[in-house]
């Protein structure tokens, strides 16, 4: 429908983005982002998450948001903010944690950190999006993944680093979920506590972070400090059972990203006035 955007509004892609329940994924990569320690210690000396605990989590909505929707100007300029930022992101680890010795270097353009974070995003949009909203096929599956390679491109990931197919995509995603690469340490664990702790937004955060607690890996999120009961999933899947049956019921202006939308309309408008 349009060339002047990193994906159509016909795509795959931008039809599970453009979901607004998959907003909800946010918590649950921003914690297994913080389960690389190295990934947290970067988010801890070089961020203000103790005075802005969401400042993180909402910058990470920005930025996939502009490369989703927005035109090509708008993604590229958030892009290279985000490696200006990224490139001033270094230092080294302060204790063990893990098999990362104290003293180990970290950068936030390292290419490997850079595949973590991204995994993370991809992987949980995809558990977020089939939990409310529909089961994705394989096929499916594997045009998303095929899709997102574009935003490591973005990024300056490496094309021979990026797992090539979604299903070496999944090996590289479980072979990190049952690895100690992913070991919550001290930092991660006072961002997480920065997070949910405000008094006055920390029970919403709580509660807009359900979903997602109940997609991250139990392993992890036991190590986060995360109570879950034989109850709390009872209702984690009625209420993703629910979200899935009533959704093709509800209008599009509710349940659709504004963004989305916006962008959708401009497209028609252009197409309209092209044609007409």
């Amino acid at each position: 429908m349009s060339s002047d955007r990193i994906f159509s509004p016909t795509s795959l892609f931008w039809q599970i983005n453009r979901e607004g329940l998959v907003v909800l994924s946010g918590p649950r990569a921003l914690l297994l982002e913080l389960a690389h320690p190295l990934v947290a210690a970067g988010v801890a000396d070089h961020s203000d998450f103790r005075a802005r605990p969401l400042g993180r989590l909402f910058r990470t909505i920005a930025v996939m948001t502009a490369l989703n929707f927005e035109p090509h100007g708008k993604a590229r300029s958030a892009v290279r903010h985000t490696r200006q930022c990224h490139g001033r992101v270094r230092g080294a680890l302060r204790e063990d944690v893990g098999p990362y010795l104290a003293g180990a270097p970290y950068r936030a353009n390292d290419a490997l950190l850079q595949l973590w974070v991204l995994a993370t995003l991809v992987d949980s949009v995809l558990a977020t999006y089939q939990h409310l909203v529909r089961p994705l096929s394989l096929a499916e599956k594997q045009a998303y993944y095929a899709a997102s390679q574009h935003l490591g491109k973005a990024f300056g990931i490496p094309a021979d680093l990026m797992p090539p197919t979604y299903a070496d995509f999944e090996c590289y995603v479980e072979a990190m979920l049952s690895s100690d690469a992913l070991t919550v340490g001290p930092a991660a664990r006072e961002i997480v506590t920065a997070l949910f702790a405000p008094p006055l937004l920390g029970p919403a955060i709580r509660l807009a972070s359900f979903v997602s607690l109940g997609l991250t890996p139990p392993r992890l999120r036991e190590a986060f400090g995360f109570r879950w009961t034989g109850a709390h999933e009872r209702w984690h899947q009625r209420l993703g059972a629910l979200a899935r049956r009533l959704r093709p019921w509800t209008p599009e202006p509710l349940c659709v990203h504004p963004q989305a939308l916006l962008a959708e309309w401009r497209v028609r408008r252009e197409l309209t006035g092209r044609t007409g």
